[in-house]
């Protein structure tokens, strides 16, 4: 996965599911200040996911027909209720309790979508795309990626 023309938008999303659980995690076991912190660095780091995803991955499913349109909406819908408890958070001292609690169940959230993704989303992309097609939308997913970290 060293040269950015080849890398399947499958095994990027894939990494970066592993990559955000083990961010979640870390998050979660904080407390005060570095709890504020890593949260910090990671919420960036999703929102560049989710940006990318809603970007080049669910208009490819769409593409799909019916079933991809209606597993895409689903998929959004969960992105969207996501986004707002992030923002939430992000307004939060993240040494409080109500932080805690609130993180716990977006942690929940986000580990639960990203289940939904690696079960219905991928597999629909890995067999109805050909290796070149899911290479082409890797490439986009990272480049989308770039301008939307930045943002965040």
């Amino acid at each position: 996965m060293d040269n950015k023309n080849n890398v399947d938008v499958v095994d990027v999303v894939l990494k970066q599911h592993v990559a955000a659980t083990e961010g979640l995690t870390e998050v979660s076991n904080a407390s005060g200040e570095q709890r504020g912190e890593l949260f910090n660095a990671l919420a960036p780091v999703l929102a560049a996911h989710e940006a990318a995803e809603q970007a080049v991955v669910y208009p490819a499913l769409r593409k799909l027909g019916a079933e991809g349109a209606k597993v895409a909406d689903e998929r959004i819908h969960e992105e969207e209720a996501a986004e707002q408890i992030l923002t939430k958070l992000k307004g939060m001292d993240a040494a409080s309790a109500e932080f805690g609690t609130t993180f716990a169940g977006f942690m929940a959230d986000v580990l639960a979508h990203a289940a939904k993704e690696e079960a219905e989303v991928l597999p629909m992309l890995k067999s109805s795309c050909s290796d070149d097609e899911r290479r082409a939308l890797g490439v986009a997913f990272l480049a989308t990626q770039e301008p939307a970290a930045s943002k965040a």
